[in-house]
């Protein structure tokens, strides 16, 4: 998992794509089809709305111990797939309801989305040839639908997919198996109406299938961000115990930067004592608490009570190590390798998903 980050913000790099996938796709529907609304908007604002608050179902003890959580997570997987399933279910019945229910219509402006998303993503890591070499052939394959569509024009899109789900190693991960059971799901609709295309599809597929293997073979350069250093530093406990930065190389790190009157960092606690249970053996957390900024000793005593936490929490009574690591908006979390170098900071609260992403 990746992060990107505007200004104060970070955000996880998937989602930034589907974003910008989503004003894309609206753009090229305005004005190259022509279209003043379509029904795939429809479906993807509910499944963003599903997959956002499902979080309240999923994590429902998190949610009622710290209800303002469901601002800051998402449902995670099963929210995914709760959020595809509700999409899909809304958008058979709206199409059946306007009696528009066109199979390869809406296939088609699934896979087009679809590899708008995947130029996204590369665009956003910081592939740009990859990224707007697939715009373009985006923008070209939707002027030629425009004039003339045929069942072609589906497959090369899906073959150009699933190439590109292969390159980036998202073939077998949640992206890949996404677009993979959605675009079966919607051909064999396809056969079902139109018996006489079996043949046809069946050749692609073999088609698809080969382009995949090969391009599951080229090896994507590893760009793991190295930001710099960490400093090290020697901090106490409110036991007294000495929490010191470099004792710890040749375990990663999740360094985080906190304080007890922060929403967002209550958000997160409950995620991070969680992890901290399943994974601390093989990732450590140092939760630096921002005494400087913070409600004194006895609120952090009474929080840390509260919440059950177990890892180690330093105090930076004087500021001195917020300062050092240019902390301004809390919580902001560094990943810290073996070696001691930061390999991503983080503003903003992280979840047991987010987390679980960086034992990877």
């Amino acid at each position: 998992m990746s992060f990107i980050q505007i200004g104060n913000i970070t955000i996880n790099a998937e989602w930034g794509a589907f974003i910008l996938a989503l004003l894309l796709f609206i753009l090229v529907e305005k004005f190259i089809y022509k279209k003043s609304e379509s029904l795939l908007h429809d479906a993807l604002f509910y499944y963003i709305i599903v997959w956002k608050f499902s979080y309240i179902f999923f994590e429902w003890p998190m949610f009622i111990e710290n209800p303002m959580s469901a601002l800051y997570f998402n449902g995670g997987l099963w929210g995914h797939i709760l959020g595809v399933l509700i999409a899909a279910i809304i958008l058979i019945y709206r199409t059946k309801q306007n009696g528009q229910l066109n199979w390869k219509d809406l296939l088609v402006s699934f896979v087009e989305f679809y590899l708008l998303m995947q130029a996204g993503v590369f665009l956003l890591s910081g592939d740009w040839f990859v990224g707007i070499f697939i715009l373009i052939i985006v923008i070209w394959m939707a002027i030629k639908r425009r004039n003339k569509n045929d069942l072609s024009h589906l497959f090369i899109l899906i073959l150009l997919n699933t190439i590109f789900l292969a390159y980036n190693q998202k073939l077998f991960a949640v992206e890949g198996w996404t677009f993979i059971s959605i675009s079966v799901f919607a051909l064999c609709f396809i056969v079902m109406k139109e018996k006489h295309l079996i043949k046809n599809i069946i050749s692609w597929m073999l088609i698809v299938i080969l382009a995949s293997s090969v391009a599951l073979n080229f090896e994507k350069a590893n760009k793991e961000l190295v930001l710099d250093e960490a400093p090290d530093f020697e901090l106490q406990t409110l036991s007294g115990e000495t929490v010191r930065l470099s004792d710890y190389r040749g375990k990663k790190v999740v360094l985080n930067f906190w304080a007890t009157w922060c929403p967002p960092c209550k958000a997160e606690m409950p995620h991070m004592q969680n992890f901290y249970e399943d994974h601390g053996d093989e990732i450590e957390i140092i939760a630096v608490n921002l005494t400087s900024r913070d409600n004194g000793l006895d609120s952090l005593e009474r929080f840390i009570s509260e919440y059950g936490l177990t890892f180690n929490i330093p105090l930076d009574v004087n500021g001195e190590y917020g300062n050092l690591y240019e902390i301004i908006s809390i919580p902001t979390t560094y990943v810290i390798d073996e070696s001691g170098q930061i390999n991503q900071k983080i503003i903003g609260p992280v979840d047991q998903h987010t987390l679980e992403s960086f034992l990877k």
